[in-house]
């Protein structure tokens, strides 16, 4: 199973905890936020593109600028939106969706990161 995003970097904010960042990701009907390290993923800048990838496989994980192996933390609908959590060594990764995604918490998966 892949889910892969072609996104837009709509927001860049530094956290509080040094060399962080949250990234407000815009990819069609699906929205992500992610936290990188920045001596991990280059500074991403609003508008620039950015291809995200949540996968079962490491080598299909591999084939991106980062790859990061994390654990699905919580999956629930708020409202009409459903909201996956996965956590990546404590760098969290949030997606919202429209429709239920097929992961269940502690769920191992890998997530990566390419700009496009």
């Amino acid at each position: 199973m892949i889910q892969k995003y072609d996104c837009q970097v709509g927001e860049v904010e530094r956290l509080r905890y040094p060399g962080v960042y949250r990234v407000r990701l815009q990819c069609g009907d699906v929205s992500i936020d992610i936290e990188f390290h920045e001596k991990v993923m280059p500074d991403l800048r609003k508008g620039s593109n950015v291809v995200i990838a949540v996968t079962e496989s490491k080598e299909e994980c591999l084939q991106h600028y980062f790859c990061g192996k994390g654990s699905v933390v919580s999956n629930r609908s708020i409202g009409e939106t459903y909201r996956t959590v996965i956590s990546i060594g404590g760098f969290l990764l949030v997606l919202k969706t429209k429709q239920q995604l097929d992961f269940k918490p502690l769920d191992e998966v890998y997530v990566g990161a390419s700009p496009a």
